[in-house]
C-alpha cells in the first residue's frame, strides 16, 4: 500500500476543508429552507384570503379550506421538483466538464435572491415562479456538492463521508423549523404582524442565513471534475467498486465498458427505478403530511417547528454511525432495512390521533431514513465510474425529482378528496385520510424491493477486493 493510500486511510473527514464546507453549504440551506417550512402551506392560504388572523393554539383551520388549498400546495412543491427534474443531469454534466465549483458558487448565489423574492410574493403565481427558479438552482447544487464530495473522499470512506455530510446537512434542517416556528410566534406575539406579513419575515431571515455559504464556498472549495483537472490517463477512468469479478489485474477498458453494459448498467437502471419510486413516495408525504397537521393534530406552527426539528435531531444520531457500518460491515442491509422502516412509519402515521403519537411516529421515520439513507448514497457512487459521476448522480437526482413531481400533485388531490370522507369497508368505517400516507407506504415499499432484488452489495469488506480507486483529494 503506498504512503498517498496510507494518508486516505488516516486523515479525519472530519478536518478536510472541503469537506466541511459542502456539508456546511447543505446546512445553511437546509436551514434556510427549514426556518420557512412549517408556515409555508399557511402562507399559501394567507396569501389568498383563506386565513383571517396569524394561527395558533385555539385557530383551527376549518378542514375544507386545508382541503381546498391541498392541489395548489401539490402544485407549489411539484413546479419546484418539476424544473429540478428537468436540469439535474444537464448540471451535473455540466460539471463534469467545466468544472463544479462554478455551478455549486453560482445556484448558491441564487438561493439567497429566491428566498428574497419568496418573502415579496403577493400570491400563488409569485410563489409559483419562485418555486420553478428554486428548482434551478436546486439542480445545480445538490447532484454537484455530492459528486464534489464523492472525488475527494474516495471509495473507502466513501460511506463515513456521507455520514458527516448528512449529519451536518441535516442539523442545519433540525435546527431550522424549531427556529422557525419561534421566529413566527415572536412576529405574531411580540411584532404583532398581520396575515400575511407575518409569514414573510423568516424568508428574509433564510436568505441572510444562506448568504455565508456563497462566500465561504468561493474562498475554500478548489476544483475535483475530471474535465478540469490534469491527471495521469490511468486515473481518468478509475475502475468501478461494484464490479464483482476478481481479476488480479485491471481488465482491459474493452472488457471494462463490456462488464459495465451488463451488470454495472443493470444496476444503475434498478436505482433509476427505485429512486423514481422513492421521489413520488416523497412527493406524496411531503405536503399531505402539513396538511394532516394543519387539519387534524395542531396548527400551532411553533409545535409544528419542533415536531420537525426533533424527529430530524434523533436521525442525526444515526448518520455517522450507520455510514461507519455501512463501510465496514455492507451496505445493502442497511439502505434495504431502513428504507422498509421508514416507509412502513409513514403507513402508521395517519393512524395517530395526538401530537404525541404523531411526533413519536415521525421521530421513528426519521431514525430509520437516517439508518438507510448514508449507505443507499454510497452504494450509488461505488457503482457509478468517477468520471461520469456528476452525469449519473445528476440522472439519479432527475430520476427522483420527476417521481417528486408526480407526488405532490397527486398527493395534494388525493388530499383534497379523501380527507374529507370516510371509507366503508364491511363493518368499519376507514378515514379517509390515510389512503394517501399508504399509497406513499407502498410506493416507498417497492424502492426498497428493487434494490434488495437487483442491486447487489458493493462494500470492499463484502466483496472480492479490486483495484482501488484513486481520490483527488490531493489533486484539489
Amino acid at each position: 500500500m503506498s504512503r498517498y493510500d496510507d494518508s486516505i486511510k488516516k486523515d479525519s473527514l472530519y478536518r478536510n476543508p472541503r469537506v466541511i464546507v459542502l456539508a456546511i453549504d447543505a446546512m445553511l440551506i437546509m436551514l434556510g429552507f427549514g426556518i420557512v417550512a412549517p408556515s409555508m402551506s399557511y402562507y399559501l392560504i394567507a396569501l389568498e384570503g383563506g386565513l383571517t388572523q396569524p394561527p395558533g393554539p385555539g385557530y383551527i383551520v376549518p378542514a375544507d379550506v386545508v382541503a381546498s388549498f391541498s392541489l395548489i400546495f401539490g402544485v407549489l412543491m411539484a413546479t419546484f421538483m418539476g424544473t429540478r427534474t428537468l436540469l439535474a443531469r444537464y448540471w451535473g454534466g455540466f460539471s463534469d466538464t467545466h468544472g463544479r465549483r462554478p455551478v455549486i458558487i453560482v445556484g448558491l448565489f441564487g438561493y439567497v435572491l429566491l428566498l428574497v423574492f419568496f418573502g415579496l410574493a403577493q400570491n400563488w403565481f409569485h410563489l409559483l415562479l419562485v418555486r420553478a427558479f428554486q428548482g434551478v438552482v436546486s439542480a445545480m447544487v445538490w447532484p454537484t456538492a455530492e459528486a464534489a464530495l464523492m472525488d475527494i473522499v474516495g471509495s473507502e470512506r466513501r460511506g463515513e463521508g456521507l455520514g458527516v455530510y448528512m449529519m451536518v446537512s441535516t442539523l442545519g434542517f433540525i435546527l431550522g423549523p424549531g427556529v422557525g416556528g419561534l421566529l413566527y410566534n415572536f412576529c405574531r406575539d411580540f411584532l404583532l404582524l398581520p396575515v400575511p406579513d407575518v409569514f414573510r419575515v423568516p424568508y428574509f431571515i433564510g436568505a441572510l442565513i444562506v448568504l455565508p455559504a456563497t462566500i465561504i464556498t468561493a474562498i475554500i472549495l478548489k476544483e475535483t471534475a475530471p474535465g478540469k483537472l490534469d491527471l495521469p490517463s490511468n486515473q481518468e477512468i478509475p475502475p468501478l467498486a461494484c464490479e464483482l469479478s476478481n481479476p488480479i489485474e485491471p481488465p482491459p477498458v474493452e472488457n471494462l465498458l463490456e462488464d459495465m453494459n451488463q451488470k454495472t448498467r443493470r444496476m444503475i437502471n434498478a436505482l433509476y427505478l427505485m429512486s423514481m419510486f422513492n421521489g413520488i413516495a416523497m412527493g406524496l408525504g411531503q405536503p399531505i403530511f402539513q396538511l394532516f397537521l394543519m387539519s387534524r393534530i395542531t396548527t400551532d406552527i411553533g409545535l409544528i417547528g419542533l415536531i420537525i426539528s426533533g424527529a430530524g435531531a434523533v436521525g442525526l444520531f444515526f448518520s455517522i454511525p450507520s455510514g461507519r457500518y455501512s463501510d465496514r460491515r455492507g451496505r445493502k442491509g442497511l439502505a434495504v432495512w431502513g428504507a422498509v422502516g421508514s416507509r412502513i412509519s409513514l403507513g402508521v402515521l395517519p393512524l395517530t390521533t395526538n401530537l404525541v403519537q404523531t411526533s413519536a411516529v415521525w421521530i421513528g421515520q426519521s431514525a430509520t431514513m437516517s439508518i438507510s439513507e448514508p449507505a443507499m448514497r454510497a452504494i450509488q457512487a461505488d457503482i457509478i465510474p468517477w468520471s461520469l459521476r456528476g452525469k449519473l448522480f445528476g440522472t439519479l437526482q432527475a430520476f427522483f425529482n420527476a417521481g417528486a413531481t408526480i407526488g405532490p400533485i397527486a398527493g395534494g388531490a388525493l388530499f383534497a378528496y379523501f380527507s374529507l370522507i370516510q371509507i366503508p369497508i364491511g363493518p368499519l368505517l376507514i378515514d379517509g385520510m390515510g389512503v394517501p400516507f399508504w399509497i406513499a407506504s407502498v410506493l416507498g415499499l417497492i424502492g426498497a424491493y428493487l434494490l434488495w432484488k437487483y442491486v447487489e452489495e458493493t462494500n470492499p469488506v463484502k466483496i472480492i477486493e479490486t483495484k482501488r480507486e484513486n481520490p483527488v483529494k490531493d489533486a484539489t
